[in-house]
């Protein structure tokens, strides 16, 4: 089936869940603002909802897919055992993480959290929130691996589509709480838990309901373990970079009041087409590439990721000048109401600003790196992942200390292009990525459409900025017709270069890769 294909699943899939998770977020904003309440649970939800994306969207999907899919072209039988010894024993792992966590947990979040220790109110609710999400870690590593083996056997819409259940969950849970005047904090950290449960629940019955077998207490494949490992360690970080650093800047923002949650609202808006092109694209292109190098076709390889690049870049560009002419409006009318004050729009607005400037890179961090694992040469993204982080935190703590939150949203966005320009090079001087000259034209013709829409997008925020709109809805309204005329106007831009008219683009998603 055609990679465009498959990642138009993945996406329509995800962009529900993004729907039903903003429209958590608006009645988050709502419900808690930026304040105390909102810090501590978006801090406790941050230390395991880290990890599930780390697990789903990288570091399990690139290292097990490759592994499992080459199981699979043996005899299903070795796959089976190979998928029930990777179950049990990140089981056990991560069970023995969460028991630790729950001992030592204020040790943990204070190495975590630093500047909450100040405010001893903060800290014990952070302390008390975090021991009961904490044990989503091992839920979510589970479905991490389950989704995998959905994915490798391209059934690829439910992986997606989990989030929505996470969301509804937590809506029910922070409404419920607050008209029937229970805890809050108490309300949504229980409720990780059981979205977890339900998660995990779906995931077993599509998997047997699509006839998959898993093997547990049988025999333990060595062999498949082994590669595994080789494979998983380095993704860890290499895959889950961006996370990292996300968790980095988590970290050095808990020193100011509000930064937290500026910089998770912020977080929120450019993880949405992050999600539906970087994330919608790597997941889809890693066992497809898999596939391709077994059978040792290299130009098909190279074009392959070259038409990958592209489709991203199709959709990146737009995405990120969008978001960075226009990030007031959209904090504004997504979030700006009850707790959450024209100061905290504002201040979220500058964040996502900067965020803006590094989504490119964001998503091709999330295409380039699954070339290596495909390749099963994990080793180069590591060290460059090393060194990004290295990069992240020096820049993250000189920025922060000039520039405040903000600084942090810099330092993410510089970092990930010193990660992505590093990977392009090493990719191309070791033959493992070399791109034709045909990459050109179309790159060209996307800037070009991409800054015409700029300016369109600034004549928007000018007629904006002139309108004296108070009602919600009418916002809301003003905002949809932007973003559906912004789109048909790129979509009729980009047309006039054949290969990305109607008709072609028809074509391509049709074909096989």
């Amino acid at each position: 089936m055609s990679i465009l294909k498959l990642s138009a699943v993945y996406s329509f899939f995800t962009l529900i869940s993004r729907i039903f998770g903003f429209l958590r977020d608006v009645i988050f904003a709502n419900f808690l603002g930026t304040g105390i309440l909102a810090d501590v649970f978006y801090v406790a939800f941050r230390f395991p909802n880290t990890f599930r994306r780390i697990f789903s969207e990288g570091a399990l999907n690139s290292s097990f897919i490759p592994v499992y899919s080459k199981f699979l072209d043996q005899t299903n039988s070795n796959a089976n055992i190979f998928a029930g010894n990777i179950s049990l024993l990140l089981f056990l792992i991560t069970s023995i993480i969460v028991i630790f966590a729950e001992i030592f947990m204020p040790t943990f979040v204070s190495i975590l959290a630093p500047g909450f220790i100040e405010n001893s109110e903060k800290f014990n609710l952070l302390v008390s929130s975090s021991r009961i999400i904490f044990p989503f870690l091992t839920l979510i590593t589970l479905c991490s691996i389950y989704s995998s083996i959905l994915n490798a056997h391209e059934k690829f819409a439910l992986s997606a589509a989990l989030p929505i259940i996470l969301n509804i969950v937590l809506i029910l849970a922070v409404i419920s709480a607050f008209y029937f005047d229970e805890n809050i904090l108490t309300v949504l950290s229980i409720s990780v838990i059981i979205a977890g449960i339900l998660q995990l629940a779906l995931l077993l019955h599509s998997i047997y309901k699509n006839n998959i077998q898993i093997t547990f207490f049988k025999i333990f494949n060595t062999n498949g373990l082994k590669n595994f490992s080789k494979l998983f360690i380095p993704s860890i970080f290499s895959s889950g970079l961006l996370q990292i650093n996300i968790l980095i800047g988590t970290i050095i923002a808990s020193y100011e009041a509000g930064a937290v949650s500026y910089l998770y609202y912020a977080d929120r808006i450019y993880q949405l087409p992050l999600a539906l092109i970087g994330i919608a694209l790597g997941i889809v292109l890693l066992p497809t590439l898999s596939k391709k190098i077994k059978n040792n076709v290299t130009t098909e390889v190279f074009g392959l990721i070259e038409k990958t690049i592209i489709y991203a870049l199709l959709l990146a560009i737009p995405a990120s000048v969008a978001l960075f002419v226009m990030p007031n409006i959209i904090i504004e009318i997504l979030f700006e109401r009850g707790s959450f004050d024209e100061e905290s729009s504002a201040s979220t607005a500058k964040a996502l600003k900067f965020f803006s400037l590094g989504l490119i890179a964001f998503i091709l961090t999330k295409i380039l790196t699954p070339i290596y694992f495909a390749n099963e040469n994990p080793n180069p993204p590591l060290v460059f992942a090393l060194i990004t982080v290295v990069a992240n935190v020096v820049l993250s703590i000189i920025l922060f200390r000039s520039y405040g939150f903000v600084g942090i949203a810099m330092a993410t966005t510089i970092s990930s292009w010193i990660n992505v320009l590093i990977m392009y090079v090493h990719l191309h001087l070791f033959g493992f990525f070399i791109h034709s000259k045909k990459l050109f034209t179309p790159l060209l013709v996307i800037m070009l459409s991409s800054l015409i829409l700029g300016i369109l997008l600034f004549l928007f925020v000018k007629i904006y900025s002139e309108l004296i709109i108070t009602n919600i809805l009418l916002k809301v309204s003003y905002l949809l017709a932007v973003v559906l005329v912004s789109i048909i106007f790129y979509v009729m831009l980009v047309s006039f270069y054949k290969p990305f008219s109607y008709a072609s683009l028809k074509l391509e998603f049709l074909k096989n890769d």
